[in-house]
């Protein structure tokens, strides 16, 4: 039996409509190598292509959530380091303009706080001036 390419029958197993060996018929090489009509045989790199659908499938979910979270969350970072950084420096520019005024102008500290605040109250007018008013429709 060893011969034909058919493995003894087991034990309690029966023979029916399976000839005479009693085991369904083996595959033949042919017929695994040709794969059935119509349908399409798997690559031998299925693992691959399987593990590469599913980098694609990753990749473009995160391209479509992930990255312009990551755009947004950087410039409110930034947009906050600026304007913290900025007010620090309007802060810094009013003291360095005070102490210059009160080099320049002769006096007393409070005429040079007085020359800064009328600079900047001029410069405030001048900021309102230029606002543009919203009309409210009833």
């Amino acid at each position: 039996m060893a011969a034909t390419g058919t493995p003894p029958p087991r034990p309690g197993t029966t023979s029916v409509g399976h000839g005479a060996g009693g085991n369904p018929p083996l595959a033949s090489p042919r017929s695994s190598e040709e794969g059935i009509p119509g349908q399409t045989a798997p690559s031998p790199d299925w693992a691959a292509q399987t593990a590469d659908g599913i980098e694609r499938l990753v990749g473009s979910v995160r391209a479509k959530t992930a990255d312009p979270l990551e755009k947004v969350a950087r410039g409110l970072v930034y947009g906050l380091v600026a304007g913290i950084v900025g007010v620090a420096a309007m802060v810094l520019a009013a003291v360095a303009l005070v102490r210059v005024l009160d080099l320049a102008v002769p006096g007393d500290v409070w005429s040079a706080h007085a020359l800064a605040g009328g600079i900047f109250v001029l410069g405030g007018l001048l900021l309102w001036r230029k606002r543009t008013v919203r009309t409210v429709k009833v």
